[in-house]
């Protein structure tokens, strides 16, 4: 099977190394290219919190992951340093979330990227969570 040309080819690779992270929670990268990325996941049962929602965590790691992929689509790896998340509408278990994020900025140690969530709910998508990240720029 070759190869999605939707995704960069270090995405591609980084993907490889994130099995278990993306089976956890669930995770589907639809494209990665060009400082810009788009993944979704249908919210586990098993990642329903004690009031009948979605954890923050997912919608969180749908957001880091993301990042990391969009930053990896411009040829560079990195790493989260600062994050921050805010959640506007909770999901329920077998809840479609996508999220869409984008590099903002970009020097050679630091890399600054934004990012939202949507609920995909009835054909309509609404915002459920959005957040920005600093990712520190590894040297290969």
């Amino acid at each position: 099977m070759s190869a999605n040309p939707a995704i960069h080819p270090r995405v591609h690779d980084a993907i490889a190394r994130d099995q278990g992270i993306i089976e956890q929670f669930g995770l589907s990268v639809v494209s990665a290219l060009d400082g810009r990325c788009e993944m979704v996941c249908v919210v586990p049962q098993r990642l329903v919190n004690a009031a009948g929602f979605a954890h923050g965590g997912v919608a969180f790691t749908l957001l880091d992951t993301a990042c990391a992929y969009a930053l990896s689509s411009t040829g560079v790896q990195g790493v989260t340093i600062n994050a921050n998340s805010t959640y506007v509408k909770a999901a329920q278990g077998g809840s479609q979330l996508q999220a869409i994020v984008k590099v903002m900025s970009q020097s050679r140690q630091l890399a600054t990227l934004q990012g939202e969530v949507f609920l995909q709910n009835q054909g309509q998508s609404v915002l459920a969570a959005h957040g920005s990240f600093v990712f520190k720029v590894l040297n290969d």
